[in-house]
């Protein structure tokens, strides 16, 4: 298919993307801080964001030392993944796997098996059920 598109002249391949960043520790600190995740493991949803000054200077400090390129990409990617999984967990508990894409789960479990603060979010959502 990829040859076709590009024999039709209706894709270009380019050079292979690069980025800069460890995404991983971003993914999961974003998870840990999000308002919906903090509510499953049983926090206090807040009722008002940071102030817009705070806000902005969080976006300002994220683009000077975050993830970019391609590894911006796989960082929010991580992120969808990884609180998509904690929500269906939260509703569907152990039977959570199967209603995960399958390209999901190789993701999921890099993150189970490497960082103790997203296992110990999992766990607790597991033991709230």
């Amino acid at each position: 298919m990829v040859q076709c598109t590009e024999n039709a002249d209706r894709l270009e391949i380019g050079p292979v993307a690069s980025g800069v960043g460890k995404h991983d520790k971003f993914a999961v600190a974003t998870v840990s801080s999000d308002n919906l995740v903090q509510a499953m493991i049983g926090g206090k949803m807040k009722d008002v964001g940071m102030p817009r000054f705070l806000g902005e200077l969080m976006a300002t400090l994220m683009s000077s030392v975050g993830p970019k390129g391609v590894n911006f990409a796989r960082y929010s990617i991580d992120y969808h993944i990884l609180r998509n999984y904690l929500h269906v967990l939260n509703i569907w508990g152990e039977g959570a796997s199967n209603m995960l894409p399958e390209y999901s789960h190789s993701i999921i479990d890099h993150y189970l098996k490497t960082d103790e603060g997203f296992r110990r979010i999992a766990e607790a959502i597991k033991t709230k059920r």
